[in-house]
């Protein structure tokens, strides 16, 4: 996941949308390591040769305290599926997600989603996409419930 990644962004895209999109695409390689490891997040986190910065460091620090919640949030919506039997990228992607949703109300609902499915679609298999809108709409729609994500593909 590296600065290639970004440049699928349309060109006027402003340099802090970039940003986040590879602070995301970060965190979603530590959380997919996490994910087939049996090691702690944080554990994974301090073992990086270089301290994420800037948003990818909010987003990590935020992470080490609150994923037992944001489990939670995804298996109470998730009904059919457990989340060790879910694929790691998928999981990844929805952990992120669901932690921006739940602690980042600066950031737009609809941004959070939609970044979400386009980072499903683009690293995952062809029915990730929507199944992450699915599970994040219902999220979105229980804690940010006058945040309209509808027409989100």
């Amino acid at each position: 996941m590296t600065l290639e990644n970004s440049q699928e962004l349309p060109d006027r895209t402003p340099s802090y949308i970039i940003g986040r999109r590879q602070s995301r695409e970060t965190l979603i390689g530590l959380l997919y390591e996490y994910a087939s490891k049996s090691t702690d997040f944080q554990e994974i986190v301090a073992q990086l040769p270089l301290e994420p910065d800037g948003y990818a460091k909010e987003l990590a620090q935020a992470l080490t305290t609150n994923l037992k919640e944001i489990d939670g949030k995804i298996s109470e919506v998730s009904h059919s599926w457990d989340l060790d039997r879910m694929p790691a990228v998928d999981l990844s992607i929805l952990r992120l997600a669901v932690l921006e949703i739940l602690r980042f109300p600066s950031v737009p609902a609809v941004a959070i989603v939609s970044e979400a499915v386009e980072l499903a679609s683009k690293y995952s298999t062809e029915t990730s996409g929507p199944f992450v809108n699915g599970v994040l709409a219902e999220i979105c729609r229980q804690i940010r419930p006058d945040e309209s994500v509808s027409g989100v593909t």
